[in-house]
């Protein structure tokens, strides 16, 4: 079994290595639009068909390099995956084989068994191969959102829609806020970090659960415990599996032919997106002895269970703001640093000064709210790629200005 903290935590570095991979790429796809667009009018207002040519050109190039930045990280991040994959599937018999010895059962660990490292490496595989799938179509996004941008730019400007400035503006304002994202078959959305986190944590989950199974039929024990978090999901609040508060802290038959105890699968949802050890779920099980449960389930109040659902995710609402407001730092930086036109370079940090300020109200407004309820501040959680002291000092030194231009 394995703790929703440990489920948490588990993800940790995959994340960072997505969450650097993310910012590069970034900043390439920026330092290539400036590149284009970013030497003044005179540089965009040229012959359609020139354009379209270098625009494509550029394309190319784009997507050439953004393929050598994932083919880079992805070297680090598989070897990631797979020993947060074997740390996990170690950490989930524990729980289970101190339950059979206490009955006198000995059964073999996990790296003496080849039908469970068979079942890990098949979970580890199909993992992989998601993060495989996703950061290809993510060169392609990446590559598909430069040639949008840029000729979005161009038939703005030769219609004279926008100016030259206000067009560069747009472009760098539709990047950055939207930034890279996965897409699903569902046409479901997210960031490079939090698809990341979420197959590799749900990948975790279900490696530890289909071991801890395959361990229960070969002991051939039944009674199931599944572990309790506060803050659970509700889904639609029914007694059904979307609902995670309801099934969750309590003792199951594996086979259901324990009337004792209610059926496993059924009951909790297991196997399926929605249920136990489905998207991105906390929740974990392992062998139970129908007496000793350390979750104390009914000190789980349900109105506690709603508030501490609601405070968690407004907390992680606020961070998830810190981190974008940084990431748009980062961004227009990086447009700065590229940009060869006065003008435009000017209006460039008259909108970094607004963004640090905005940070920096965030930031007040973060740890306000913590207080407030009671909660810890994660600073981790406020991380982002490539964010050093340095960027911290120059986020300041941009609020400040802002402040006194507001004031004068």
């Amino acid at each position: 079994m394995l703790t929703p903290e440990y489920l948490q935590d588990a993800t940790d570095g995959a994340e960072r290595i997505a969450s650097q991979m993310h910012r590069n790429i970034m900043d390439k796809i920026i330092a290539r639009i400036m590149s284009r667009i970013g030497r003044g009018e005179d540089y965009i207002l040229t012959a359609t068909d020139k354009w379209q040519i270098m625009v494509l050109q550029d394309a190319g190039e784009l997507l050439s390099d953004i393929q050598k930045e994932i083919a880079d990280k992805t070297k680090k991040q598989l070897p990631e995956i797979k020993a947060a994959f074997q740390d996990a599937g170690i950490e989930a018999l524990k729980w289970d084989h101190a339950i059979y010895e206490a009955v006198g059962l000995n059964p073999p660990p996990l790296a003496q068994s080849p039908t469970l490292i068979r079942i890990l490496e098949r979970d580890y595989a199909a993992t992989e191969k998601m993060w495989r799938n996703f950061t290809r179509t993510t060169a392609e996004e990446s590559q598909r959102i430069f040639i949008n941008e840029m000729d979005n730019a161009y038939r703005n400007v030769v219609s004279g829609a926008v100016s030259y400035t206000e067009a560069v503006k747009d472009v760098l304002n539709k990047v950055t806020e939207n930034g890279v994202k996965v897409t699903y078959p569902t046409q479901r959305k997210l960031s490079i970090e939090a698809a990341t986190m979420m197959i590799v944590r749900t990948g975790i989950g279900q490696a530890a659960a289909d071991i801890s199974i395959k361990r229960m039929e070969e002991m051939e024990w039944d009674t199931i415990l599944v572990s309790a978090h506060v803050g659970a999901r509700t889904g639609d609040g029914g007694m059904n599996p979307t609902n995670h508060l309801w099934w969750q802290g309590r003792f199951y038959s594996r086979t259901g032919k324990d009337k004792r105890y209610p059926d496993f699968r059924e009951t909790t949802g297991y196997g399926t997106g929605e249920g136990l050890c489905g998207w991105n779920c906390r929740h974990s099980f392992g062998t139970g002895d129908g007496i000793n449960n350390p979750f104390d389930i009914d000190s789980i109040k349900k109105a506690d269970n709603y508030k501490a659902e609601s405070l968690q995710k407004r907390q992680r609402t606020l961070e998830r703001r810190i981190r974008n407001s940084k990431g748009d730092l980062k961004n227009i930086q990086t447009a700065i640093d590229s940009c060869r036109d006065g003008k435009l370079k000017f209006e460039l940090q008259n909108k970094y000064d607004r963004k640090a300020d905005t940070l920096a109200r965030q930031k007040k407004e973060y740890s306000k709210f913590c207080k407030a309820n009671d909660l810890k501040e994660y600073a981790e959680r406020l991380k982002v790629a490539n964010w050093h002291r340095s960027e911290s000092v120059k986020a300041m030194q941009g609020a400040k200005r802002y402040q006194a231009a507001k004031g004068e």
